[in-house]
């Protein structure tokens, strides 16, 4: 749940006490706004560890001048105090999930296991690049997407690379995976249990 913050006091307790969270400005009046607090409040429930609170800029006036939040929608995630993202203007839900992967919820296990080199090539309107990107956030994994449908160079080097130039491909630690084959990418991130 994201919880509401109404003063700057509040605001400075959640800073000393939280190692990490995020805090998103809004107005009532914004679309914009209300756009976003939906997307975060999905992302949220998925990643229910991070603490997560809102700001209604229109009736709380004294946190924005402080962090220099000058339109809403504005999300910041914060780390051991400091900001260590700000997000401004609606954006997709993929891109606020970036929020989520510095927090100690995105570590999985003892904090000990393997950092996997992952990139996805896609295409928005891919249904299984979708539907494999979603399993990769469910099981909290960092990956890079390139959307070859708006970057032609990586497309033909995918090409070059692999022979094939449908999508979903994955290249996880130099390995190719073309489609979406769960049990094959779980094994190689050491998921499959």
């Amino acid at each position: 749940m994201i919880r509401n913050i109404h003063n700057l006091d509040e605001f400075s307790t959640l800073k000393k006490e939280q190692e990490f969270f995020f805090l998103v400005f809004y107005t009532d009046s914004s679309e914009n706004s209300k756009k976003t607090l939906s997307l975060l409040k999905d992302i949220h429930s998925e990643y229910k560890d991070v603490p997560g609170y809102a700001v209604n800029a229109s009736q709380v006036k004294d946190i924005h001048p402080v962090l220099n939040v000058n339109s809403v929608p504005t999300v910041l995630a914060f780390k051991n105090g400091k900001i260590v993202k700000n997000i401004q203007g609606l954006q997709t839900k993929d891109h606020y999930e970036m929020l989520f992967y510095d927090s100690p919820a995105a570590a999985t296990g003892d904090g000990q296991e393997k950092q996997h080199s992952v990139v996805v090539y896609s295409t928005p309107s891919c249904s299984w690049c979708n539907r494999l990107k979603q399993h990769l956030r469910k099981k909290r994994v960092r990956f890079r997407d390139v959307d070859v449908s708006r970057d032609q160079r990586a497309a033909q080097s995918l090409m070059e690379r692999t022979g094939q130039t449908g999508v979903p491909q994955t290249e996880i630690d130099g390995q190719w995976i073309v489609g979406f084959d769960q049990s094959r990418i779980d094994r190689l991130l050491g998921l499959a249990r």
